[in-house]
């Protein structure tokens, strides 16, 4: 509370209360603007309707297209292994396939089953060796691809 020579200086609520008002007087309901505020209620209210009706018919479009995304061919689209001292760090991505998706990573031959649907992993070998590494994509169709390298392992620091 502000303090004057006269004394501490004290608003009622409805002065405050005015003051805002004649601020903003579009913020004062007239019988016309009533009217007009009702009227745009209702569009308002008919336009969300249309678009909440709009959007479940797309919702039900989007899943026929997710469906037919779903049943997209299963696709490599990257894979790599990039050879640093002692180990290969080596990734794969895939899209399309049916769900569940399975990744299984053999290494010089084995099923690698820490590996299982991973992926990025890091694999260590042994320098001057080359290292057979196949990472199989397989979906519940049967469909599968493959990436196969044999890299040689390096050695020293990366």
């Amino acid at each position: 509370m502000r303090t004057s020579p006269r004394g501490p200086r004290r608003f009622a609520l409805p002065v405050a209360l005015a003051a805002g008002l004649l601020a903003a007087p579009a913020a004062l309901p007239s019988p016309a603007s009533a009217t007009a505020t009702a009227n745009t209620s209702a569009s308002i209210s008919a336009s969300m309707s249309a678009s909440a009706a709009s959007a479940v018919s797309g919702s039900t479009a989007s899943a026929a297209s997710g469906s037919t995304a779903a049943a997209m061919s299963l696709t490599l689209t990257s894979r790599s292994c990039e050879p640093l001292a002692r180990r290969f760090l080596c990734s794969v991505s895939f899209t399309g396939g049916v769900a569940p998706i399975a990744i299984r990573w053999y290494v010089n031959g084995g099923l690698v089953a820490a590996f299982n649907d991973r992926t990025f992993v890091g694999i260590g070998c042994q320098p001057g060796f080359s290292v057979d590494i196949r990472a199989v994509i397989s979906d519940a169709t049967g469909a599968s691809v493959e990436y196969h390298t044999s890299p040689i392992c390096r050695s020293g620091t990366p």
